[in-house]
C-alpha cells in the first residue's frame, strides 16, 4: 500500500510540475518581446540641433537718441537778407538870392502890391504867400527870386521886367530852355512857360530831388549840373 501511494504521489508531483512549467512559458515570451523594441524616442531627442540664441546686446539697453543738430545753412539765405541802403539822391544846398529877400504870409507886399495868388515882387524883394500854402510853394517863389538874381544880382528892374522876362536872355535861362526843349510838361496847376518850368524844377531840386529825378530825369540832370 505504501508503494502504491508513493507512486501516486510521485505522479501527482510530476503533473503539478508540468502544469507549473506550462503557465510560466507565456510570461517569459512577453519579457523577450519587450527587450526587442528599438529606443527611437531616446535617439530622436539626442539628434535635435541646439536652438540658436540672440546675443545679449541685440535687445539689451536702449540707445540714447542722437543730439539735435542745427539746420543746415544755405547760401540761398543771402537772397532773403534786406537790401543794402540806397544812397540818398543828391539835391541842392544853397540858392543865390537878391539881398534882403523876405517871405510874407499874406495877400500883399509891403508896398501895397496885392494878388490872390503867390508871387515874387521884384521892387521889394518880397515873396508873398497866400494863407495855408505849403513849403513847396514858398520854394517855388524863392526860385523866382533867384531868377531876379541871375538877371542882374537883384538890382532894380524896369517895371516892364517885373515879370522877369529878361531871364531868358541870361546864360542860365538859355541853358535851361535848351535842356527842356521837346520834353513833356510835367507840372500841374501852373502856367506853361519857361519861367514856371524853371521855378518848379529848381524848387524840387532843393526840396525833393528824388521826386524830381523820378518825374523828369532830364530836368534833374540839368539842375545837378547848374544849381548848387
Amino acid at each position: 500500500m505504501l508503494a502504491i501511494g508513493a507512486i501516486i504521489g510521485a505522479c501527482a508531483a510530476s503533473q503539478a510540475a508540468e502544469r507549473s512549467s506550462a503557465r510560466a512559458t507565456p510570461t517569459a515570451t512577453v519579457t523577450r518581446t519587450a527587450t526587442l523594441l528599438p529606443p527611437t524616442a531616446t535617439a530622436t531627442a539626442t539628434t535635435l540641433p541646439p536652438t540658436p540664441t540672440l546675443p545679449a546686446t541685440a535687445t539689451a539697453e536702449p540707445t540714447d537718441p542722437p543730439p539735435p543738430t542745427e539746420p543746415p545753412v544755405s547760401d540761398v539765405q543771402a537772397i532773403a537778407q534786406p537790401p543794402a541802403p540806397v544812397a540818398p539822391v543828391r539835391g541842392g544846398t544853397q540858392l543865390a538870392l537878391p539881398a534882403n529877400t523876405t517871405v510874407i504870409h499874406g495877400g500883399c507886399a509891403s508896398d501895397g502890391e496885392c494878388h490872390w495868388y503867390n508871387f515874387y515882387w521884384a521892387p521889394t524883394h518880397e515873396i508873398v504867400i497866400q494863407p495855408g500854402e505849403g513849403q513847396s510853394k514858398v520854394q517855388h517863389e524863392l526860385c523866382h527870386a533867384h531868377q531876379h538874381w541871375s538877371i542882374n544880382g537883384g538890382a532894380p528892374l524896369a517895371p516892364s521886367d517885373y515879370d522877369l522876362e529878361s531871364w531868358y536872355g541870361t546864360p542860365e535861362g538859355g541853358s535851361f530852355t535848351a535842356a527842356v526843349a521837346g520834353l513833356a510838361w510835367p507840372w500841374t496847376h501852373s502856367a506853361v512857360n519857361g519861367l514856371e518850368d524853371f521855378a518848379w524844377t529848381c524848387a524840387y531840386w532843393y526840396l525833393d530831388p528824388a521826386y524830381l529825378l523820378s518825374l523828369s530825369p532830364d530836368r534833374y540832370r540839368w539842375a545837378e549840373s547848374n544849381l548848387p
